[in-house]
């Protein structure tokens, strides 16, 4: 009988436990899918508010502020936030702080005076006034004046922060060297420039009282000093090469701080303390006392001054010195505009105060004029004297002298020798040697000349001639003086040629005696001023008591021949004719 064959369909016990181990799959696939978007989550419940009764919001800064810029709403105020981006304080908290800023309308727009990190709250002094622009020009105080220079020429001013006060100070060892000899000094006189004393140790006062304002670097700015603001390379090495510190300075302290600068002096910040609650004002030592120009170079003598001779070389201030009204002497000169363009009769010397006798009169000559050339402008110590201009000089003029109507030739005379010549006379050239001491004559000296030769009686007669006795013992040896030219004026003397002014009957006896080496000697006049001048351009009358010169008598007068005839033999002998008494 065949075996029974079992039957292959599944159990109902099976089948039960695969639908259950279905469904719990798709039960558990579904909790994941609702709890992944949260549809099984309970509803958060809302926190309580807490109570600000008799809290007070104050405004603050939600981020760090940066000096000279302005607070914009977002800087206070996040919508995100809401109140939230305000302290609430208690309201006695808010009472005992009256400076602080509760309206936020009084907080945005305005310019920060200084830096300000977040979370403080704000008051007056974190502000600088209404109406102040934005920038490095904020933080320069109102009369004050906003200057920059490199962070290297002044060391340690970098180091400060804003608002730091310092002084500046100048080293000058030069302004000591001499000080004890200057003038203005030994008068008593404080020696100033930019209105600030200069001490007699050469340490000057560029700036009093200067306050910091801000250090840059590029574009990066910091008010909190160097040590916050430290930039290095590649190398780790402190790079600040380009920094610059920005300070606010009286106005009459740029000038001098720009030209000790130029004039790389040494320059020395000093830090006033930061503990004074108040800063003390200096008393100025300048109050009430009187400024006086004074040189500040060497000026030599019969020199133009000029606004260079009275600028101090290093800055091209003027130089001035401060007294005491009880110590001035009234005879100083306070206004630069009396001394421009005068002309100094002296060598002066730096710091030198000047007065009136300091200075030629205006009708004096700055400049040596030469004879016979006509007067400029530019050769007088006042330009504008016109009385002497175009002139012609008679004689040389020095520089410093004073000019004469005696000093100079009729107004119708032309420049040159020609102008020399009186018109009574008329001009001769000779050389020195041809006239015994005309070498020592200059020009403008009178003087007479007088040849003297000896005298030959047998060579004036001529042939053979016998000379009585008598004749011959009174013409032995005897000389003949005649007078050549009187009243002659030394017109021109350069070098061995001197020209001469003689009466025209003269000219052929010079030159005659002149062409046979005649002896020939100057009789020179007197030149002293109570003698006769020659105030024109004509021969002067002698005084009465002087003598006009004379030639000898003539010593063929007196001379007679006697021919006596011996047959074939003439003889001619001279004698001496007897003169009645």
């Amino acid at each position: 009988m065949p075996a029974r064959r079992r039957s292959s369909r599944p159990s109902p016990l099976l089948n039960l436990a695969i639908a259950v181990a279905i469904l719990g799959g798709v039960a558990l696939m579904g909790y994941a899918t609702v709890s992944y978007f949260g549809w099984l989550d309970r509803p958060p419940v809302a926190a309580a508010k807490p109570s600000r009764k008799g809290m007070v919001a104050v405004p603050r800064s939600l981020v760090a502020l940066n000096a000279y810029e302005k607070v914009q709403r977002e800087d206070i105020y996040d919508r995100d936030k809401g109140d939230e981006s305000y302290f609430w304080l208690p309201k006695a908290q808010v009472e005992a702080n009256p400076d602080w800023i509760l309206r936020a309308g009084d907080v945005i727009g305005r310019v920060m005076a200084r830096n300000k990190r977040a979370d403080f709250v704000f008051s007056e002094k974190d502000f600088l006034p209404e109406g102040s622009r934005t920038g490095l020009s904020a933080g320069v105080p109102e009369g004050k004046q906003g200057f920059f220079l490199d962070a290297s020429q002044v060391p340690g001013l970098r180091l400060l922060k804003m608002g730091d006060q310092f002084d500046l100070l100048a080293s000058l060892p030069e302004e000591s060297a001499n000080a004890g000899a200057e003038y203005g000094l030994l008068m008593g006189g404080i020696k100033a420039r930019g209105n600030k004393p200069i001490p007699l140790n050469g340490v000057r006062l560029l700036v009093q009282g200067g306050t910091v304002v801000a250090l840059t670097n590029g574009r990066a700015m910091t008010t909190q000093g160097g040590m916050e603001f430290q930039q290095t390379d590649s190398r780790g090495r402190a790079s600040n090469n380009n920094e610059q510190v920005a300070i606010a300075i009286d106005p009459e302290e740029v000038v001098p701080l720009t030209q000790a600068l130029g004039a790389k002096l040494t320059i020395h910040a000093v830090a006033r303390s930061g503990q004074q609650t108040e800063v003390p004002e200096h008393e100025n030592e300048l109050e009430g006392m009187i400024a006086f120009p004074a040189a500040a170079v060497e000026i030599k003598a019969y020199q133009r001054i000029t606004a260079k001779d009275l600028a101090e070389p290093r800055t091209g201030e003027p130089r001035r010195y401060y007294f005491r009204p009880e110590t001035v002497s009234e005879n100083w000169i306070s206004s630069v505009d009396q001394l421009w363009g005068r002309v100094v009769r002296r060598d002066i010397d730096p710091g030198y105060i000047f007065s009136e006798s300091d200075f030629l009169p205006p009708d004096s000559v700055i400049r040596e004029v030469a004879a016979y050339e006509r007067i400029e402008a530019d050769d007088l110590a006042d330009p504008s004297f016109n009385d002497y201009v175009g002139r012609v000089v008679a004689n040389d003029l020095l520089p410093g002298q004073r000019i004469r109507e005696t000093d100079l030739l009729p107004a119708t005379a032309a420049p040159g020798i020609a102008g020399g010549i009186p018109t009574d006379k008329m001009a001769v050239t000779v050389t020195a040697d041809q006239i015994n001491g005309i070498a020592s004559l200059s020009r403008g000296d009178r003087f007479d000349i007088i040849g003297s030769a000896p005298f030959d009686l047998s060579q004036e007669l001529g042939g053979n001639i016998q000379l009585a006795g008598g004749v011959a013992s009174v013409m032995a040896g005897k000389a003949v003086n005649s007078v050549i030219a009187t009243e002659a004026v030394v017109v021109q003397h350069v070098d061995s040629s001197v020209t001469l002014a003689i009466r025209p009957d003269e000219v052929a006896a010079l030159t005659k005696a002149l062409a046979l080496k005649t002896p020939v000697f100057t009789i020179a006049r007197s030149g002293r001023p109570n003698d006769p001048t020659v105030d024109e351009l004509s021969t002067p009358a002698l005084p009465p008591n002087l003598p006009m010169l004379t030639s000898d008598e003539d010593p063929m007068k007196g001379i007679v021949l006697r021919e006596s005839i011996s047959g074939s033999d003439k003889t001619v002998t001279a004698f001496r004719r007897s003169v009645s008494k």
